[in-house]
């Protein structure tokens, strides 16, 4: 009696959480193999659109049979479906395709209904962000100019009281200038002097 061949745990989970089919397929070294096709989830639809765009048929297969780094960290990177012959990868990739083809395609149209939907909100929001931050601003300047007004305040204030007790001085009137010209000097006296005429 022939068994399947046994399943690890993250296959088993993810056998029981998607539906999808069994098919057998040809390996390169002449072996038939039992493959499970999977059914995605929702949040892997738009990885699945994604290699369909890119046309990323292996890419596809891996996906939906569990051998991608989406399923599985020990994946990542390995082209695993090339141990299959090109007419079994064919039957994968068709296969695959018409488990999640038409699903991930109403997904990609329920998003589109849905955010053309949420529009007028989105706008709402972003107008109430705009005007949020706008406030925040406002606040910000106001804050400080009212912080340097008052460093203005208090500079001023100390200047005022570093020269309170000084008083300025004005000229004396020795030391004012004058309009009138400076007599010349007077002349040193004479050795011989001439004596006072009487009259």
């Amino acid at each position: 009696m022939n068994r399947p061949p046994k399943k690890s745990k993250a296959e088993r989970a993810l056998a029981a959480a998607c539906g999808g089919q069994r098919i057998a397929v040809m390996r390169n070294d002449g072996r038939e193999e039992n493959v499970f096709v999977r059914q995605l989830h929702l949040d892997l639809c738009d990885r699945y659109i994604a290699l369909c765009l890119d046309g990323d048929e292996q890419g596809r297969i891996q996906l939906c049979i569990g051998e991608s780094a989406e399923w599985d960290k020990k994946y990542h990177n390995k082209r695993t479906s090339n141990r299959f012959t090109v007419e079994s990868q064919v039957k994968l990739v068709t296969l695959a395709d018409e488990l999640n083809f038409h699903t991930a395609l109403s997904q990609i149209e329920r998003k589109k209904n849905t955010i053309g939907g949420l529009e007028p909100l989105m706008k709402r929001l972003y107008a109430m962000q705009a005007s949020m931050m706008e406030d925040a601003f406002k606040k910000m300047v106001d804050s400080a100019t009212s912080s340097f007004m008052a460093l203005l305040s208090s500079a001023e204030a100390r200047l005022k009281s570093g020269t309170a007790g000084a008083t300025i001085s004005s000229p004396s009137p020795s030391n004012a200038p004058t309009n009138e010209p400076t007599p010349p000097p007077a002349s040193p006296p004479s050795d011989t002097s001439t004596p006072p005429s009487t009259p």
